[in-house]
């Protein structure tokens, strides 16, 4: 079994790398067809979630959305991972909230990168999605 994760932005990556900042992407345009994503980029990302977020919360501008998820592939390529939107989680790193099925919640100010990092933030089950505004 392969797992992948893959985000997908409402701008490109590469404007960002340009910028002298790096972060381990590489393309996903390959699996866009089979993925449950809707935003332009695609791209596969492999990385710790604490720099995962330090990476998000850099990269987005206000406005922006992005959306993240796990893709798992069984043996022959087949698909193992499904969405089920009803256990989608949706993380507003402006208000600094996360919200998933059971509720919304509030971050700590100081220490909110931390406190996510504990919690699921992907899924092979549902979309998380990134907001700041």
């Amino acid at each position: 079994m392969t797992c992948h994760y893959f985000i997908a932005t409402m701008r490109p990556i590469e404007e960002f790398h340009v910028n002298g900042q790096d972060g381990p992407f590489i393309s996903g345009e390959a699996y866009k067809k089979e993925l449950p994503l809707s935003l332009p980029y695609v791209y596969e990302y492999g990385s710790e979630d604490s720099e995962f977020l330090t990476f998000l919360d850099d990269f987005m501008q206000f406005g922006d959305v992005v959306e993240f998820y796990i893709y798992e592939e069984g043996k022959w390529g087949r698909p193992l991972s499904y969405n089920l939107p009803e256990e989608a989680r949706t993380i507003n790193l402006f208000k600094k909230t996360y919200k998933n099925e059971y509720g919304e919640y509030q971050l700590d100010e100081k220490d909110w990168k931390e406190e996510l990092a504990r919690k699921t933030i992907a899924s092979k089950r549902s979309i998380t999605t990134f907001l700041k505004y």
